[in-house]
């Protein structure tokens, strides 16, 4: 029997170790590499690995495929940036300093993020001038990697996708924050180099990409997947055509003039009357009836019904969502759609050729909202309680533009912010499509002056607003002028008079106060779930506000402790004591803003992050007995 004396000093696990090293050595090069490849191993077990002895530190370092390999096991979603990306396309990639500098990009986002809570503790909302120290670490023209926004934008929404109960709660409240600035500060640019395209190359799918990506800046949307997704229904449509009219004339165009319809607008049909109904009718077939896309009358002004990238998901959408969805993969298949902009409604206009003798052709409206209905003035019914036919007086409408069709999207973002009915993050949503109209159309008055109200509500800093004003008084006509220069008085005036941020005092318990932050509590009357969020010793609102919600009729009145709640449905009240008792069984409280007071979740309570605890330190005991005495 073997004991560690057996083989001297040396105890037998270490030697069976140098065994197992030993053997290692021996095996070939790719046989190592390929063990090393395996994606249960990680970075730092690679360099430990390396670290044995020099012929495997040359080995490792020096396998560029290895470190490869490694870096897309750890970030998946980054192959297709560098597939995408033609500069870095064109040169040998040196993929262990690309690991270095993703890993280096990484760290720099964490430090700058674990600040955030310190420094913003006390704001309601940050403008996008409080996120410029994050513009070095991932802005290639402040010295940041040139796929440094990449690397962070992973991170965050990797960070922001983990599941919320093991997360840390206030990194993840910020992380939310910061990746909104950066992508949208990235889409900025975007939308210059899209709008600077020529005409033929701005698709429809190409700006409804745009939208949804600065709309939904929590997940990964890419315009390859958005494409492939329009490309495979091409393909369905093309495999029906087949099956019903095999001699059509698509199946002898070479590969290269789909791939050019696909990225070009085209002027005409490319194919005879005949071959032109022959395919819209398929297309109809495989959208309407094979994959099932219909118009969501039920939640009309839901903000998913404005992102193309849920439509293709749940093939449920708007007027104008479908209409690209159809214009895109017609444009494929060599079908020429115009979008049309009718006051009361979004069709694609069709006629069965563009030619010069098509003067006098009659337009057919495709009505994507009800099934692909083509329509005429004779045979269109009334749309949406519409007395007449939207198309009966407008049948001479120009085709909207790509921009015109991305405002549009946008006034529908902006209805469906202030339509929704559940508060957690609809005044960000607000501010995210009033921002986006401002993007897409900077000298739209109505779009400035909505973002002064926005600001000056949540009590942003205004520096911005305020040069943005100065700009917009230059593209005015002289009668506005006036108007835009009180207007622009009054902000600065607001910005030369900040609201003083009001220190963290530390709040002293008295013996009135029965409850602490981060108890999650139940209303006796109204019996929503809600965590508290802060108190006072007394009821410290205005006398109108006591008048109003009638606090006088509550047994104890204004002479209790009130407490600051945060509710599940991410609405905020002040409520009496007297109303509040401990929740027997503690459930999470979904508010999109709890990250800010608290950083963890332990399953009875939630854990005040360290800005919190300072302003209520004396809570936690109180919290614990209460729990322990409870729950």
């Amino acid at each position: 029997m073997l004991n560690e004396t057996s083989w001297g000093r040396v105890p037998i696990r270490k030697k069976l170790r140098e065994m197992a090293s030993d053997a290692i050595i021996l095996l070939p090069e790719e046989i190592i590499v390929y063990i090393l490849e395996d994606k249960r191993l990680s970075f730092l077990d690679v360099v430990n690995f390396s670290s044995t002895c020099k012929n495997m530190y040359k080995l490792v370092n020096n396998n560029n495929k290895l470190w490869k390999t490694k870096f897309f096991q750890s970030w998946p979603l980054l192959r297709e940036v560098y597939q995408m990306n033609i500069e870095l396309s064109d040169q040998m990639i040196n993929w262990r300093e690309e690991v270095k500098a993703s890993i280096s990009s990484r760290k720099k986002l964490f430090y700058h993020l674990s600040l955030m809570s310190n420094k913003h503790y006390r704001k309601q909302e940050l403008s996008n001038s409080e996120f410029k120290e994050y513009d070095p670490l991932f802005r290639p023209e402040y010295g940041a990697h040139p796929l440094a926004y990449y690397f962070l934008v992973d991170e965050l929404i990797s960070l922001i996708k983990y599941p919320a109960i093991a997360s840390n709660l206030t990194h993840r409240y910020y992380a939310l924050k910061v990746v909104r600035y950066m992508k949208q500060n990235h889409l900025k640019d975007e939308w210059q180099k899209f709008i600077s395209l020529p005409p033929k190359q701005q698709t429809l799918e190409r700006g409804a990409t745009i939208v949804a990506q600065w709309s939904q800046p929590e997940r990964h949307v890419s315009y390859s997947t958005i494409s492939s997704a329009l490309d495979n229904i091409a393909e369905q449509t093309k495999e029906l055509l087949r099956e019903q009219h095999p001699a059509h004339s698509i199946f002898s165009v070479p590969a290269e003039r789909f791939t050019f319809w696909k990225n070009n607008i085209i002027d005409d049909n490319q194919w005879n009357i005949l071959e032109a109904r022959q395919v819209t009718d398929a297309l109809c077939k495989v959208l309407f009836t094979k994959l099932g896309f219909y118009g969501n009358s039920e939640m009309y002004y839901s903000s998913e019904n404005s992102f193309i990238d849920r439509v293709l998901e749940h093939r449920l959408g708007i007027p104008i969502t479908l209409a690209i969805v159809f214009e895109s993969v017609a444009r494929r298949l060599g079908i020429h759609c115009e979008p049309v902009s009718f006051p009361s409604h979004f069709l694609l206009r069709w006629k069965e050729t563009y030619g010069p003798e098509s003067k006098d052709t009659e337009h057919y409206y495709i009505d994507v909202f009800n099934g692909g209905q083509f329509l005429t003035k004779k045979n269109c019914p009334a749309i949406d309680g519409i007395s007449r036919c939207p198309i009966e007086r407008y049948n001479t409408h120009e085709a909207a533009t790509v921009v015109e069709v991305v405002t549009r999207m946008a006034n529908n973002l902006e209805i469906a912010a202030r339509q929704h009915t559940h508060i957690n993050g609809r005044n960000a949503r607000l501010r995210s499509a009033v921002e986006l109209r401002y993007m897409i159309q900077p000298n739209d008055e109505n779009a400035i002056l909505q973002l002064g109200r926005i600001y000056t509500l949540q009590q942003m800093d205004l520096t911005e607003f305020v040069k943005i004003l100065q700009n917009m008084q230059k593209n005015l006509e002289l009668t506005s002028r006036g108007q835009a220069n009180i207007i622009l008085q009054t902000f600065q005036a607001l910005q030369k008079c900040p609201k003083p941020e009001e220190e963290v005092k530390p709040k002293k318990r008295v013996p009135g106060v029965k409850y602490a932050i981060g108890l999650i509590m139940r209303h006796k009357i109204h019996g929503y779930l809600c965590v508290i969020t802060g108190w006072d010793a007394r009821c410290m609102a205005s006398i109108e506000w006591m008048n109003e919600m009638g606090v006088d009729e509550l047994e104890e009145g204004a002479d209790q402790p009130f407490y600051n709640i945060s509710v599940d449905d991410g609405s905020c009240y002040y409520v009496a004591q007297e109303n509040l008792l401990l929740a027997p069984n503690p459930e999470w409280i979904n508010h999109h803003a709890i990250g800010k007071y608290f950083y963890k979740f332990n399953g009875t309570h939630y854990v005040p992050n360290e800005e919190k605890a300072r302003e209520y330190p004396e809570d936690e005991k109180v919290r614990n007995e209460l729990l322990t005495a409870y729950v």
